[in-house]
């Protein structure tokens, strides 16, 4: 079911072989022909791919030709890639004269033996590729997609208005009974726990804050504490979440006996409200360890669980019954199905439509999670017979709740755009409950070649955004933080999540503590953790993934031990991964990155943030595909590399918090794609060293960068006003915020903000 990350691919190989690069290429080598007809039966396949994904389910010869088409394909896109990036480095090395220079280029003997190689090499896989493509005849695959899968666009009143997101529909009364709980002085204990059970995706979570930031709520209880626990029941780590609601800081990393103490000092003697939202734990031991932890609160405390199964509320709930959540009753339902499946102001409803709605309603038996995400398919059919088609054709075997909130969920999947399907699976590689960064996520999709070309002079960055507002629309994703521009972290809820692995499984892995489910044909990983002795433990198993575009750590940079990432350790895994598209190694304490980076030409994303390095290796300026580079916190970081002006493809480099950085490169102003730049060092040195940059006129050209920069050091800057007039900094429309510090270590600093 992971064909959306196939069909990502097979449209990024159609766009490479439809680029002015690959045209001037094939003529020159003389494989034009055999670019185009490559190109005719990747176009074929992937007209059939959506078929394919959907009859795979029941048809193991179907499912056996996808793997056998997943591998190739790949193959096919590494090959593309390493064409490109040879041509794109000689480009680099010679200017900007591409055609006469690849015609030198290529007319060195060793370079012509490597383009008949090449050539070979092309001839080969579009062979592979058509002996593939004749099979999907023998399974009678549509080439047209069925009425229940097109891509249908609809304007819409205003850009991603999220109609009914942010309301609480049809819980009024449950409300109203929580409050009636929490506000129940006459109780036994000084601190009492209630527990609201419900299975997935029926509003706990939603009735929690609703009750949590009730007026009433908030006068009587003197603190509140929200804590997400999930299936992780750390009690050392719960501890440490709830210190940090209450304080609205993070604890240091202390042993259990001073965290204990520093609880206790929080909940004594304060009627406090602490919410523990999604518990799993079924272990009454365990929860007694964290239960006496908490007992020091004022009389009337109250703790408020929820959680899907009546065991952990056996366990944990004191009060009466545990309140059971029921689904939304069927008014409600409806209610909340159009708001979400018609426009705003949409007062009249055609009777046979909402005959029909009502009749959809009552198969997601009041889940609001699942009227949400089939109420965004709807809101794209138009026609009496769409809807029947939805309700007859989809909605058949949905029968039990239990069972069927999945395959409701799946059906807002299967509706998805091609280009918004690939995303979405691509995001299973971050752990339940994990707080995802928008710009992050967002990077990762472009190095991954999930973003579909601009046009009209869009950036990627752009259009992936609104991929992602998007996805956001249709309740994939839940807003959690918000800041201007870029800067938002979600979640996923975790029925969400589950949908997201059941479609990626082949393609992704969240890799577990033993690393068992690690296949060798997988082409992704992510580790939520950042331990360095794993990897080393670990090594032989993960490098036989030896194909994987995506190394990434989903956890936060202090999360990892204090052991150093072995300079050995950290050669073999790049060496083995030559095909990383995204590469994140951030917090792991490396002192020395080995010159062996450089050889990986795919590379696209690099994260090194939060570790020791002193010095970049030279080799890092060959990745002329690297369009993100974050350095941020590599607090011993001293020069960047002095041919940056090489990475002619960097879009963003963070060095937020390189303190020790001396100065920038010469040619940083080449670098004029560049959007995001955190801090621009002034040179202390000699400006017209051969090391350093020219001053402030490397901004000059800058013209793109977006967000904050802070400009330090500016103490040494001799000619102010000419410095800054070079550096044309009022031409650069796109920044929120500049800082300017004169002294790097005094609080002497001037922000100017721009709203």
């Amino acid at each position: 079911m992971a064909d959306a990350i196939l069909y990502g691919v097979a449209q990024k190989i159609i766009e490479s072989l439809g680029s002015s690069t690959f045209k001037q290429i094939g003529s020159i080598w003389g494989v034009k022909d055999e670019l185009e007809k490559l190109n005719n039966t990747v176009l074929t396949i992937q007209a059939v791919l959506q078929d394919a994904e959907e009859q795979q389910v029941e048809n193991h010869h179907v499912k056996h030709w996808l793997m056998k088409l997943r591998e190739v394909v790949f193959d096919a896109d590494d090959l593309l890639g390493e064409f490109s990036t040879h041509v794109f480095r000689q480009k680099v090395m010679d200017g900007d004269k591409m055609a006469k220079k690849v015609r030198i280029f290529f007319s060195r003997s060793n370079q012509l033996v490597f383009s008949f190689k090449m050539a070979s090499k092309i001839k080969a896989t579009r062979e592979r590729l058509n002996e593939i493509a004749t099979d999907w005849n023998n399974f009678q695959l549509k080439l047209e997609r069925p009425l229940k899968t097109q891509d249908v666009t609809k304007d819409r009143d205003q850009t991603y208005s999220y109609i009914g997101e942010e309301e609480v529909i049809g819980r009024e009364e449950d409300r109203k009974a929580i409050i009636d709980l929490l506000l129940d002085f006459n109780v036994k204990d000084n601190v009492s726990f209630i527990c609201i059970v419900g299975i997935g995706g029926l509003g706990k979570t939603t009735l929690a804050q609703y009750v949590y930031n009730d007026k009433i709520v908030h006068d009587y209880f003197e603190l509140k504490m929200w804590v997400c626990v999930s299936n992780d029941f750390d009690v050392k780590k719960i501890v440490e979440k709830i210190i940090e609601s209450a304080t609205k800081t993070k604890p240091e990393n202390y042993e259990m006996d001073l965290l204990q103490n520093k609880l206790r000092k929080q909940l004594n003697p304060k009627k406090y409200l602490l919410v523990l939202d999604d518990v799993w734990n079924e272990n009454e031991e365990r929860w007694c360890n964290l239960k006496r932890l908490l007992m020091g609160g004022a009389r009337g405390s109250k703790v408020v669980i929820t959680t899907r199964t009546k065991l952990v509320a056996e366990i944990t709930g004191t009060i009466k019954s545990p309140y059971i959540l029921s689904g939304l009753p069927k008014d409600q339902s409806w209610f909340l199905l159009k708001q979400m499946a018609f426009g705003e102001g949409q007062d009249t409803i055609d009777p046979d439509i909402e005959a029909i709605g009502m009749d959809i309603v009552e198969k997601c038996q009041g889940v609001p999670l699942a009227i949400k995400t089939i109420g965004r398919v709807l809101y794209f059919k138009t026609t009496k017979d769409e809807w029947s088609y939805i309700k007859n054709n989809e909605l058949t075997n949905v029968t039990q709740l239990k069972n069927g909130i999945i395959p409701v969920l799946k059906l807002s999947y299967d509706h998805l755009p091609s280009y918004l399907k690939c995303c979405f699976a691509y995001c299973s590689l971050f752990p339940k409950n994990y707080l995802i960064d928008k710009l992050t996520l967002i990077q990762l999709w472009i190095a991954q070649g999930f973003i579909q070309s601009p046009e009209n002079n869009k950036q990627l960055e752009d259009i992936a955004n609104k991929y992602f507002m998007d996805l956001h629309w249709r309740s994939f994703f839940q807003e959690v933080e918000k800041d201007e521009g870029m800067n938002t972290k979600f979640k996923m809820h975790d029925l969400i999540h589950d949908l997201a692995l059941s479609v990626s499984r082949s393609e992704c892995a969240l890799v577990n503590s033993n690393a068992n489910n690690v296949i060798e044909k997988v082409r992704h990983l992510s580790f939520s953790f950042a331990n360095v002795s794993f990897f080393r433990k670990n090594l032989s198993t993960l490098v036989k993934a030896n194909k994987i575009r995506t190394f990434i750590l989903a956890c936060d940079p202090w999360v990892g031990v204090g052991e150093t990432m072995e300079e050995s350790t950290l050669k073999t895994l790049i060496s083995s991964f030559r095909y990383l598209r995204a590469l994140d190694l951030h917090g792991l304490k490396i002192n020395i990155l080995s010159n062996v980076i450089g050889t990986l030409m795919h590379l696209k994303y690099l994260d090194l943030s939060s570790n020791d390095i002193e010095v970049l290796p030279s080799s890092i300026t060959k990745l002329v595909n690297l369009r993100t580079l974050k350095l941020s916190m590599c607090v011993n970081l001293k020069e960047l590399p002095i041919d940056i002006k090489k990475l002619v493809s960097l879009k963003h480099l963070d060095i937020n918090g390189c303190k020790n950085l001396t100065h920038m490169p010469c040619g940083l102003g080449k670098l004029t794609s560049l959007q995001t730049l955190t801090l621009f060092v002034v040179s202390k040195g000699l400006v017209n060293s051969s090391k350093h940059c020219d001053g402030l006129v490397e901004l000059n050209r800058l013209n793109d960068p977006r967000g904050k920069i802070n400009i330090i050091n500016l103490a040494g800057v001799k000619d102010a006003i000419s410095e800054f007039k070079a550096a044309n900094l009022k031409e650069k429309q796109y920044l929120s915020e500049l800082e300017l510090r004169w002294n790097p270590e005094g609080n002497d600093g001037a922000i100017a903000c721009d709203d």
